[in-house]
């Protein structure tokens, strides 16, 4: 007995003739769920622009200020930071 007819388990020996239509339905469903998401996130972004109005919540955005203690140097990050907590720094 040869095994060359011998098909892989869950394979049918016509191939799955429907396999594009059902992967255009997944895709389908999943640019549906992705419209819905986006309007959630629309509807939800206008309430939080709505409360905050609402309340005089005004948002100012400050700029990061890296002190020279906060910096570690790129080449030895772990030496950096065994001198940090040995108190060598």
């Amino acid at each position: 007995m040869t095994t060359d007819n011998l098909l892989p388990l869950g394979e049918k020996p016509e191939g799955e003739l429907n396999s594009l239509l059902k992967m255009q339905n997944a895709f389908n469903k999943l640019v549906s769920s992705l419209s819905l998401l986006q309007e959630n996130i629309d509807k939800l972004k206008e309430e939080n622009k709505r409360l905050k109005d609402a309340l005089g919540i005004t948002e100012t955005l400050e700029p990061l200020v890296l002190t020279k203690d906060m910096e570690v140097k790129e080449e030895k990050p772990l030496d950096d930071l065994r001198e940090v907590l040995n108190g060598h720094k």
